[in-house]
């Protein structure tokens, strides 16, 4: 019974990732970077995979999914953004996916907000979030979703700072589903 769990829970992270893969398609977002004193916010890459799984592990005690870790080998321009300092030494990651239960909408779901913990309440959490936003905002996605746990007040906060409202709870996860709109160009 254990084998077939097993094959079960690989069929459906294979599902994910082909999902994800299709929904993730070049031109999704735009190309940006900005510069905040040493600070530098880009759109991610692969290159930065290694130093977002060691910063991951020590923010949240686990690693990230393998399938994401797989998913974002291929996919990191158009599903990741980083700050790094001036040595190009990741010290932000915020990570994105495609939901299937989102499927009919035109959303992405933010899944980690990461920053170093000698660089939290300084604002970096807001300004990755709204600097995410901008990357995308250019008409092909009408929102950006995330969930923030109900014990997580600094999660919450910092998503309603760059414009997340609650919209609904969410049951598996228990969280506050959140959703930011984007401009829509037509």
């Amino acid at each position: 019974m254990k084998i077939v769990h097993r094959l079960s829970e690989q069929a459906e992270r294979v599902k994910l990732v082909t999902y994800n893969l299709k929904r993730a398609h070049s031109g999704l977002r735009k190309e940006l970077e900005e510069k905040d004193g040493d600070f530098t916010f880009k759109t991610g890459s692969s290159r930065y995979l290694k130093q977002i799984e060691n910063l991951h592990i020590g923010l949240f005690r686990e690693p990230l999914y393998p399938w994401l870790v797989w998913l974002y080998r291929f996919k990191a321009h158009e599903l990741m953004s980083v700050i790094v300092d001036k040595d190009d030494n990741v010290i932000g990651y915020d990570l994105f996916f495609f939901q299937p239960s989102e499927k009919n909408e035109k959303v992405i779901h933010e899944l980690y907000v990461g920053v170093k913990t000698e660089y939290q309440d300084r604002g970096f959490g807001v300004k990755l979030r709204l600097f995410s936003a901008k990357c995308y905002d250019d008409g092909y996605l009408d929102g950006i979703s995330t969930l923030a746990s109900l014990d997580n007040i600094k999660a919450l906060r910092t998503a309603q700072k760059a414009g997340f409202a609650i919209t609904k709870m969410s049951a598996k996860p228990v969280a506050h589903y959140l959703f930011k709109n984007l401009f829509r160009r037509y």
